[in-house]
């Protein structure tokens, strides 16, 4: 009897340790639930609400071609995002669009985009680039291979909204890569062999990179040219912007003279521009016309940088404010946030940003009197560099450069989509998907009437910018959380404090 006393009492004990280790186990596969539940809601990206409109009338509106320089009155029905009709209008037109101005897309052609991570910032951005008018962007490098794909496909498929993309896809560079998505080359043979290998991945453009040879650069091009596809890039450090001859030059970079230079960093190449005089702005603009070269100045990442003389009132900014609180404060911050740009001297940005600014202003203003082609782009996440916005901040630097107005227009839209093979964007006519952005004000004469922009047509797709505007919000509240806050701090500081490492080797 004393043996099964004490078998029971074991078996009981037994049995009591096995519940607990199953409440136990319950309890923290419940808390793990309710800990992914609350990450997946709160890391969840707003679903539209609204589908954008495929079968509409335009009426009364007054389209304007930026080749011409002509305004026309027109009706255009559009059915399954196609132009089915085209004609004239009448003067006595009353409809929600009519006497609204009717513009080509924009198209940024130096615009990054966010990687695809756990933030998801993708369709965030995708989705700022639309409401500001941009309909077409030219990725000049995915940094880590993930954010292109993403964006592609979500759009496509309508999980959210944004422009369409063109991607030069890997940085094709020598040395040490700055970035993950980068193919790295040793010999012209194998510069020649990455234009292969980036042609049979999709990429509608070649972005040359650092630390490249001019054999390197020559052989990339001609592959380039062979498949007819656009090199775009840095003029790597050390070499001159004659040496290069990049085919589309990015930042004025290659122009000030190598000795000139005082640091191999983005800040220094952009802005040591002492020596820069009159006699090399014009030896730069008569080799950019004989040898066809292209210039996407970037002025406005040089423009934006000044804001660090005020950092306090830079977040403040309107469109500062569109970007996530720990872009503001971690990723901009001038004490710790992206290592090329922490501790810049209020007199550097002053006696040398600032300057050079000014000259790539008349930099610009020569190549356009003298024919040559030029670009319109972003950099977007430099410092202060909002999607949407930079590229119009970028269009009144243009125009205060003294290029008119008209002609900006025609550089941000139709000469840019032509450089894209990208016709049926600006083409009105039956069968046609066109971009177009209708606002409440003329900004053909005045670019300040940007703001009035009241719709956007993104390859036959209406959107309206109220609903745009709405959608927007929804994605600032998400970044307001303050789960998503928090670990969206961390994850910045653990993003600068390995880019900081790599900076420094």
């Amino acid at each position: 009897m004393l043996i099964i006393k004490t078998y029971k009492n074991e078996y009981s004990s037994f049995l009591k340790k096995v519940n607990l280790k199953r409440i136990l186990l319950y309890f923290i596969t419940s808390i793990l639930a309710l800990v992914g539940l609350t990450l997946s809601l709160t890391f969840r990206t707003p679903a539209p609400t609204s589908k954008p409109d495929t079968d509409f009338v335009l009426k009364g509106i007054l389209v304007f071609d930026p080749k011409t320089n002509r305004f026309d009155r027109l009706d255009l029905r559009f059915e399954n995002s196609k132009i089915a009709e085209v004609s004239d209008s009448s003067s006595s037109t009353n409809s929600e669009f009519s006497n609204m101005t009717a513009t080509p897309g924009l198209a940024d052609m130096h615009a990054h985009l966010p990687p695809n991570n756990l933030l998801d910032l993708i369709p965030y951005f995708s989705l700022l680039y639309l409401s500001h008018g941009v309909t077409v962007l030219r990725v000049a490098g995915d940094i880590d291979g993930t954010s292109v794909p993403y964006a592609k496909d979500g759009i496509s498929k309508n999980l959210f909204f944004g422009p369409k993309i063109f991607s030069c896809d890997a940085f094709v560079t020598a040395g040490i890569p700055r970035w993950k998505n980068s193919i790295v080359v040793e010999s012209p043979e194998q510069a020649a062999q990455a234009v292969r290998t980036l042609e049979a991945k999709g990429a509608d453009c070649i972005k040359s990179y650092e630390n490249l040879t001019v054999p390197m650069i020559r052989a990339l091009v001609k592959s380039a040219q062979e498949r007819n596809l656009t090199v775009l890039g840095h003029v790597p450090f050390g070499l001159t912007y004659e040496e290069a001859s990049i085919p589309d030059v990015q930042h004025f970079f290659g122009v000030p003279r190598p000795d000139s230079i005082e640091k191999n960093t983005v800040v220094h190449r952009g802005s040591d521009w002492e020596n820069v005089d009159e006699k090399l702005l014009n030896d730069i603009v008569i080799f950019s016309k004989l040898n066809r070269i292209a210039n996407t100045p970037t002025l406005v990442a040089s423009e934006r940088l000044l804001s660090f003389l005020d950092y306090d009132s830079a977040l403040l900014q309107p469109s500062v404010l569109f970007m996530p609180r720990f872009f503001r404060e971690i990723v901009w911050n001038p004490i710790h946030g992206i290592p090329a740009y922490r501790n810049l001297d209020p007199a550097y940005l002053r006696e040398n940003v600032e300057k050079a600014l000014r000259k790539k202003m008349r930099l610009v203003y020569k190549l356009f009197q003298a024919g040559a082609e030029l670009r319109l782009g972003s950099d977007t996440q430099q410092p202060f560099v909002v999607p949407g916005d930079s590229l119009q901040r970028e269009m009144k630097l243009f125009q205060k450069a003294g290029i008119p107005s008209e002609e900006v227009w025609n550089l941000a839209t139709i000469k840019a989509h032509e450089s894209l093979k990208n016709f049926d964007s600006f083409r009105i006519r039956p069968g046609t998907s066109p971009d177009l952005l209708l606002f409440r004000k003329n900004p053909v004469s005045n670019l300040e009437n940007l703001s009035s922009l009241y719709a956007v047509v993104a390859q036959g797709r209406l959107y309206r910018k109220k609903d745009l505007d709405l959608l927007l919000e929804e994605h600032k509240r998400r970044f307001e959380n303050p789960i998503y806050e928090t670990i969206s701090f961390w994850l910045g500081k653990i993003v600068l404090e390995k880019q900081t490492k790599e900076f420094q080797n």
